[in-house]
């Protein structure tokens, strides 16, 4: 057997097979997505929320839409959970108060695997 059918019938496959596997692993890898939740603290000013817009951008790419709009005199808790495709990100808002005034503004977060996120919005919010 010459070096070359050795190449050709015992080392190709198998050089083949660990390259497939290994683009296999990276591919899966890849994939891996960060479960966590999103908690708004609207603080002294949550009476004066009407409406919450949120978006959740993620590598140029918009991943998670929020909405709440107050029923009666509060909107109440603010919270919205998801699986992101990365841990950095940020949320921009669009939020309504109650005396007719819009607020658009944009926070950056970071979400670990299981985070519950507490995004501050009360400095925001203020007159």
């Amino acid at each position: 057997m010459t070096r070359r059918e050795l190449f050709q019938r015992r080392i190709a496959p198998v050089l083949f097979g660990v390259v497939i596997a290994l683009m296999a692993r990276k591919s899966c890898q890849s994939d891996g997505r960060t479960h966590a939740s999103f908690s708004l603290n609207y603080g002294a000013a949550e009476p004066t929320v009407q409406v919450v817009d949120a978006e959740l951008w993620m590598n140029d790419a918009q991943v998670a839409q929020f909405h709440r709009a107050a029923l009666g005199e509060h909107i109440g808790t603010s919270k919205f959970e998801g699986a992101f495709p990365a841990t950095d990100g940020e949320l921009r808002f669009d939020i309504q108060l109650k005396n007719g005034t819009h607020r658009v503004f944009a926070h950056r977060v970071h979400a670990d695997e299981n985070a519950v996120v507490t995004v501050n919005l009360e400095h925001d919010l203020q007159p």
